[in-house]
């Protein structure tokens, strides 16, 4: 139809007349893309007003969140002052006078534990000395023979140990020449005193030296059951002097203790009775101990077992013994121990001419309490007190200790 159509157009068109219409065909192309230009600048326009408006809503909710961190933050000021001010006065007047608050030290980290010189962790609860081995649990481990000292240190350990002692012996009479037995009432104080000398030697050992000196007062009382009569005698002198020598078997590894091997000799320098009192000296013996040690900090435990000969003397031979201890020793603080322990004694028949005496083998039985503090860096005192839990116990005893340690020149501390 387009070519029919433009077939039939007039031959006759002028050239002129086409360039006419061709002018009006392009300004109303022209106009048409400006205004559609002019439709496009005013949507961008509008989508830029929009932009604006949503940046100016989020600036605003910034603004609001930073007022409201700005309010949390005076809000926990004001409760570390609050903090403060309820653990320190002085701390609370400091911070309520002031401009501006106390700054908050932030809590230090955990720094490792020190040791001691064996190579063990100290108390894992408290603060520790620089100088570990002074602590009050070292000292009294070393006083109960469950610690030796390191070489080239040495200690003096001044004792006094009061001890009474009430018992009933039955004795023979005559009354109206007949024989007739009653019981005694034997009632008896014992104070000893002296001192330890404890030496730490090189390769784990130690050397020990006791001096003792006895104090003894006893009454006894016997009864018919119609008259009494007392007899009280004092009696002094030097006891049996202790040499022994002790060294580290085993070291404390996972279930296994610390083992310390100890040998000690009584030299019989004592008396065997004085002013009819029975001293307890005169004889010679040797003694072989174990001592465990299993450290749980705070807490440190103990064991000891040990066996006694005694040598004959005066056609007598006292009984051998086996002794056994346990104990709990607590560091209540570094500069303060507090312990417990069992001590139990059994001594065999004894013989007096090879005859064996019947009933002589004995049981003592003892539970103790004691506590430990050092003074000052070398100085340290120690209580132990005591109840007997048989017959042939004490019926009470105290001990007082006050070690000083020092170093002794020309002992390497290797």
């Amino acid at each position: 139809m387009a070519k029919q159509y433009l077939i039939e157009l007039p031959s006759t068109m002028s050239a002129q007349s086409w360039k006419k219409k061709s002018c009006v065909l392009a300004l109303g192309l022209g106009s048409g893309l400006m205004i559609s230009g002019c439709s496009s600048l005013s949507g961008l326009s509008q989508n830029q007003s929009n932009d604006n408006q949503l940046n100016q809503q989020l600036l605003q909710k910034m603004a609001e969140r930073d007022q409201m961190i700005e309010k949390l933050m005076n809000r926990l000021e004001k409760l570390e002052k609050t903090q403060i001010a309820a653990v320190s006065p002085t701390a609370s007047t400091v911070t309520t006078t002031g401009s501006a608050p106390m700054p908050v030290t932030p809590a230090k980290p955990d720094t490792p534990k020190p040791q001691t010189g064996n190579g063990k962790p100290t108390m894992s609860n408290f603060e520790v000395d620089e100088d570990a081995a002074q602590r009050a649990l070292e000292r009294t481990l070393v006083q109960t023979g469950a610690l030796l000292l390191p070489s080239g240190q040495a200690e003096i350990q001044p004792f006094m140990n009061y001890s009474r002692r009430e018992s009933k012996e039955p004795f023979l009479y005559l009354d109206n020449s007949d024989l007739l037995t009653a019981n005694a009432n034997i009632r008896r104080n014992d104070l000893d005193m002296g001192a330890n000398l404890l030496v730490g030697l090189p390769f784990e050992a130690q050397a020990e030296l006791r001096l003792p000196y006895k104090l003894a007062n006893q009454s006894v009382v016997g009864s018919n059951g119609i008259t009494a009569n007392a007899i009280t005698h004092d009696a002094s002198g030097l006891s049996n002097i202790n040499v022994g020598l002790a060294k580290t078997l085993l070291h404390e590894k996972g279930w296994q203790p610390d083992l310390i091997g100890r040998v000690a000799w009584d030299i019989p320098s004592g008396d065997f009775s004085s002013n009819g009192i029975a001293m307890g000296g005169g004889f010679s013996s040797v003694n072989a101990s174990i001592t465990a040690l299993k450290r749980q900090d705070p807490l440190a435990f103990t064991a000891r077992i040990g066996y006694q000969k005694t040598f004959k003397k005066y056609g007598i031979e006292p009984g051998d013994q086996v002794s056994l201890a346990i104990g709990t020793n607590l560091a209540a603080s570094p500069k303060t121990s507090l312990s417990l322990g069992l001590q139990q004694t059994y001594s065999m028949e004894s013989k007096i001419n090879q005859v064996t005496l019947p009933g002589s083998n004995t049981l003592a039985s003892a539970f103790t309490v004691g506590a430990s503090s050092t003074i000052g860096r070398n100085f340290f005192f120690s209580v132990l007190g005591g109840i007997g839990l048989t017959d042939t116990s004490p019926k009470y005893f105290l001990n007082l200790t006050i070690p000083f340690r020092f170093d002794v020149p020309y002992v390497s501390k290797k």
